[in-house]
């Protein structure tokens, strides 16, 4: 789903992945650019001590909730990051390109300016996931995701035999080495890898993709959003995790299920407003 453009879009919060070397060059650029262009600008303080601006009235340290805009400057893991720091807020999110494979961020940096200056971009509204963990009814760990959800062994006999219940229905136990719960957007990240479907990112839909399965029947499959999975470990040797975008987790265990579901919440990404998924693929791929 795509929303109006970004016309009108003057306060902009920059944050950055500093690990990524190309990070503190595409500030020392970007950042005077933006102040030049008329923009107000507030730097993420994670900033601070890695990047200071020749000129302290170019920007603030500390974004503010009323931003129009967040940049993000690093990698898809940095969109990953700042997407659920800013998700509350319902603040658009423009990656900028900082890392190398990506599908989330925007590769034409010396664009950027003029194009949120002239209104060229477009927010696309993207689905995201609710993930709970229960034992005995009782609710131990909350989740949200953009990408996806990984349920997997972390040990050195890594197979797990898993429960799966789609809206209630058994899909009888399977055993691999995990299975991946994506969005449409996290389709071209870990579920790719692992040879899930590849889905337009605006449409709505729940990809399950097992990791190394151990039987050829058990494929990936597409479901209806409106659809909700539940996952238990009906055995394994080893140690549970459900990891969350790469970036966060909590052990599995067996007495306990995981129920994921479609989120009331959306990502906002600001894309370029001539955005083409399927060319992307072919820059990518």
């Amino acid at each position: 789903m795509t929303d109006a453009t970004s016309a009108g879009f003057r306060r902009i919060g920059v944050a950055a992945n500093l690990m990524k070397e190309e990070a503190v060059s595409i500030l020392k650029d970007l950042v005077p650019r933006l102040r030049d262009n008329g923009f107000e600008v507030y730097l993420d303080d994670a900033v601070k001590g890695h990047y200071q601006p020749s000129d302290p009235k170019t920007a603030a340290f500390g974004i503010p909730g009323d931003v129009d805009v967040v940049l993000a400057v690093g990698g898809d893991g940095t969109i990953l990051k700042h997407a659920r720091r800013f998700l509350d807020r319902e603040t658009p999110i423009l990656g900028v390109k900082g890392g190398s494979l990506g599908f989330l961020t925007e590769g034409r940096t010396e664009n950027i300016v003029e194009r949120l200056r002239d209104g060229r971009f477009k927010i696309q509204r993207r689905m995201r996931l609710d993930a709970t963990i229960y034992r005995d009814g009782e609710t131990l760990h909350e989740f949200n995701a953009l990408n996806e959800f990984v349920v997997h062994g972390a040990g050195y006999s890594r197979m797990v035999t898993l429960h799966i219940d789609i809206d209630g229905k058994g899909l009888r136990e399977r055993s691999a080495d995990g299975m991946i719960v994506a969005t449409p957007t996290g389709s071209t990240a870990y579920s790719m890898s692992a040879g899930g479907p590849l889905l337009d990112p605006t449409i709505e839909a729940i990809v399950l993709t097992p990791l190394n399965p151990h039987t050829l029947s058990f494929r990936p499959i597409v479901l209806d959003p409106t659809q909700e999975l539940s996952i238990r470990v009906s055995s394994g040797r080893t140690v549970i995790m459900v990891t969350v975008d790469g970036q966060q987790g909590s052990h599995l265990e067996k007495e306990e299920h995981l129920c994921i579901r479609r989120s009331d919440k959306f990502t906002r990404l600001l894309v370029p407003e001539d955005y083409d998924f399927f060319a992307l693929l072919n820059e990518k791929l």
